[in-house]
């Protein structure tokens, strides 16, 4: 499959589909748009390549909350950069729409290493995103708000993703 935002194939072999994100398609946008073209609903991705900007959630320490920790303010990158690597997962919002949980690693323009818990539609590609996306069909992956913490994660069923 050729379009606008992506290149990619299915490995029967492997049950994998690999490729590329093109210039300007949002990185989890992409992912997303991957595993609908595939009929993708859960699934674990590996990923590298360059951004005109990253926006990304990091750990900060919060003695007031049950974890010890919480999330930052939103953090936007100073200039485009390369993902060294990132992983994450897709599944569901608990209401019927995808969702994708991403981590990763990358060094800005001025060789700053930084990384985080990347947002959803701020992450465009500068030149291109390379990724493996594994399927997962036997285990549902369902984003809800943990019990103890309050904050929303996935959660893991067995059942037909």
């Amino acid at each position: 499959m050729d379009n606008h935002l992506f290149q990619a194939f299915y490995d029967e072999q492997t049950n994998r589909v690999i490729g590329r994100l093109k210039k300007d398609c949002d990185l989890l946008g992409g992912i997303k748009e991957v595993c609908n073209e595939f009929g993708i609903r859960g699934g674990h991705f590996q990923c590298i390549g360059s951004l005109t900007q990253a926006a990304f959630y990091q750990v900060v320490k919060d003695e007031k909350s049950a974890a010890g920790i919480r999330y930052s303010e939103r953090r936007v990158s100073d200039s485009p950069v390369e993902l060294l690597s990132a992983s994450g997962f897709v599944g569901s919002d608990g209401e019927g729409n995808q969702d994708v949980h991403m981590h990763g690693v990358f060094v800005d323009c001025d060789g700053k290493v930084s990384g985080g818990h990347f947002l959803d539609s701020e992450n465009p590609v500068a030149i291109t995103i390379e990724f493996v996306l594994f399927p997962i069909s036997e285990v549902e992956l369902t984003r809800r708000k943990d019990e103890a913490y309050g904050v929303p994660i996935f959660q893991f069923s067995k059942g037909g993703a």
